[in-house]
């Protein structure tokens, strides 16, 4: 599996690209920003996008969905809970200061626990609300993509529109029965893994 980041100047979100190495086939997780940058590196490692995954809808993490889904012509797939951040997409965009901005045609929802079998790839759901309702993380292989749930050595704002501490030690408890070897690729800063982040993460070091 090919797995490559770009972090985008805007607010160093990393957008996620995960490609199958036999057919080329891959997955766009989170485009933030940075078009020129994602389909340079698409076209890079030669390969041939076939959906947007989002795991939260905030801008910083879908701002350049909508003009990856036209030049591609993919579907675009988001938790149902989003819908609430979905309906302020726009102001806060342009309050942030993203300018002229549009949503991604959404294709359809996933819900907890599914299985998304796209070509060669399977991957899973995992509902982690807490920074935002419909929040997820995807569980590829050992790879996890968590979005803003959790970061290396900290965790998902929860004081914004959405947000709810208590929903997030939840997720964090469903995060803490994987696999201590799951690699966590997350949604700002620096890649790390679940036995660091259970070692030595103050908010889930209490958890096992």
């Amino acid at each position: 599996m090919i797995v490559k980041s770009i972090t985008t100047e805007s607010f160093c979100e990393n957008v996620w690209i995960v490609g199958d190495e036999v057919s080329r086939d891959a997955i766009i997780i989170d485009p933030g920003d940075e078009v020129n940058l994602i389909i340079n590196k698409i076209e890079e490692f030669e390969l041939i996008p076939i959906i947007i995954l989002a795991t939260h809808a905030h801008p910083d993490h879908i701002g350049a969905a909508a003009e990856i889904q036209k030049r591609y012509n993919i579907p675009f797939a988001i938790h149902a809970e989003e819908k609430s951040i979905l309906d302020s997409f726009l102001p806060i965009a342009q309050l942030l200061g993203f300018g002229n901005i549009e949503l991604p045609k959404i294709s359809y929802y996933f819900v907890d626990g599914q299985i998304l079998e796209e070509n060669n790839f399977k991957i899973k759901v995992i509902h982690t609300p807490g920074h935002t309702p419909g929040s997820v993380c995807f569980l590829i292989g050992k790879y996890l993509f968590a979005g803003d749930t959790i970061f290396s050595g900290s965790v998902g704002r929860v004081d914004i529109p959405g947000g709810s501490w208590n929903e997030l030690e939840k997720s964090f408890k469903k995060i803490s029965e994987l696999p201590e070897d799951t690699v966590l690729y997350t949604g700002h800063g620096q890649s790390t893994t679940l036995k660091e982040e259970l070692s030595n993460n103050p908010f889930l070091k209490n958890l096992k």
